[in-house]
């Protein structure tokens, strides 16, 4: 179906910016995404993978909280000074953007109501359950169904490698039932946290259907040759962009 987003992923390559893109099908998509790679991730490169002019990239501060923009075709693109960690746009030829290293990017798209989502999902994110509430924003600005929704997962911190405590351990035990599923503890008040499993379950909890969502399972950790990861780098470390564009019909 012309909406569906592929759960196939590929790289690609363009003036040394890497990037690892879930293409929507068809001969025309609908939809463009991509979960960014590490290296150089000037507008400009961003803007001609996309195909649109740098103004047209939007970002907006990330501060690890629950907070949703929703933009919609008459809002202000050009306000990008406030605090979010999700996009909801139903705007054709903007690129919604958000920047991750060990946090997740998740990308969602409905293709009857032709609605995007970028949201970042880092720990406190996650305990604030903002995937959920990002399907529950689609849902009442623009009357998005849960099942009709197809989501992208990206790189993240995976559980091999994020290791967590009471800060995080003691608010997961008490807001989700099944924080078992999602932790695997290792003894002294500490656990590996799986960051996408989590959030998948919350998606999962919120109406979307378990096979319109593709997790791509790669540790940001684990592969810094491919990604940043603030875990490893620390404060030298960069950031990936993630991004998603409705697409023009022309």
């Amino acid at each position: 179906m012309a909406s569906e987003v592929t759960v196939s992923l590929q790289f690609i390559e363009e003036e040394g910016h890497r990037a690892l893109e879930l293409p929507a099908p068809g001969q025309r998509a609908e939809v463009r995404h991509l979960f960014g790679l590490r290296g150089p991730r000037p507008v400009k490169i961003l803007a001609k993978l996309f195909g649109v002019r740098e103004t047209a990239i939007l970002s907006v501060r990330q501060v690890h909280g629950d907070s949703i923009r929703v933009i919609g075709t008459s809002g202000d693109e050009d306000d990008s000074d406030g605090a979010w960690d999700a996009l909801v746009t139903n705007r054709k030829g903007i690129v919604i953007t958000v920047k991750a290293a060990d946090c997740l990017p998740i990308l969602i798209w409905d293709g009857n109501k032709k609605v995007a989502a970028a949201v970042h999902a880092g720990w406190r994110g996650s305990l604030k359950a903002i995937a959920s509430k990002t399907v529950l924003t689609m849902r009442s600005s623009f009357g998005c169904r849960p099942d009709d929704l197809w989501v992208g997962i990206g790189p993240a911190i995976g559980p091999c490698c994020y290791e967590v405590d009471g800060p995080v351990l003691g608010p997961l035990r008490a807001e989700f039932e099944y924080w078992k599923d999602v932790v695997r503890e290792t003894g002294g008040g500490k656990g590996m946290l799986d960051l996408a499993g989590l959030n998948l379950r919350q998606l999962i909890a919120s109406g979307v259907l378990p096979d319109r969502i593709a997790v791509t399972g790669a540790c940001t950790f684990c592969h810094p040759e491919r990604f940043y990861s603030y875990r490893r780098d620390g404060q030298s470390s960069g950031g990936m962009i993630n991004g998603m564009m409705i697409c023009n019909d022309d």
